[in-house]
């Protein structure tokens, strides 16, 4: 089991894959708390994995590399009040709905974990028990997403159907535009922000050029 030279990266950040955007105290804290998790796994597989995890967790974090409430709200009330108001003019369930505890579900971490179930699941999966159900905001603290970001890539718990981490990444194969079915099936959107780019060659942009920093 090899650690991540954290020297290395720091030193190599990859600023010019990243939309200029460099390593500020703050986005040093979110990258150590997923090494962290990675350096103590007793299985870690290819550097292009972890890449990949890295780039997964910038994107979806809004490159803040901190854990987010769904749509980027500071509060639970704010991001609660986010996805009613989103279901109700998408004509769909409320999936943020509060459960009889008083917790809302939706999106959190450094990949958007949803619903109440998943967080029975994923917290048993992290050796957790119900800790993310019975209170949904540890999701929120680094070392917590980064276990949960890592654990549901390389166990492809996310979209099970969609394989696994090592499905993508290996020794000699890396598969950084399919890779984006692992947590979402939007690859082939272009965001309005994003000059004509699709979702998935953003992110296997971010990854490349994380991989080319990783040691």
């Amino acid at each position: 089991m090899s650690k991540i030279d954290r020297a290395h990266f720091a030193a190599n950040f990859p600023s010019s894959s990243l939309f200029g955007k460099k390593l500020t105290a703050g986005r040093l804290e979110g990258f150590n708390a997923i090494f962290d998790v990675w350096d103590g796994l007793p299985a870690q597989g290819s550097l292009g994995g972890l890449a990949y995890a890295l780039a997964t967790a910038w994107h979806e974090c809004g490159g803040t590399m901190q854990p987010v409430r769904e749509g980027f709200k500071a509060t639970d009330a704010a991001a609660f009040k986010h996805v009613k108001d989103y279901c109700a003019a998408q004509g769909i369930a409320n999936y943020a709905a509060r459960h009889p505890n008083g917790h809302s579900y939706y999106g959190r971490g450094y990949v958007q974990l949803t619903h109440g179930d998943n967080y029975k699941k994923t917290g048993a999966r992290i050796g957790l028990g119900n800790q993310l159900y019975d209170n949904p905001d540890k999701v929120m603290q680094p070392e917590i997403a980064g276990r949960i970001l890592l654990t549901g890539m390389i166990d492809g718990l996310f979209r099970p159907a969609k394989g696994k981490l090592a499905d993508y990444f290996t020794d000699t194969k890396q598969s950084w535009f399919e890779a984006r079915e692992l947590i979402n099936g939007d690859k082939n959107k272009k965001p309005g922000w994003a000059g004509g780019k699709k979702i998935g060659t953003l992110i296997a942009d971010y990854g490349k050029g994380f991989f080319g920093a990783l040691k």
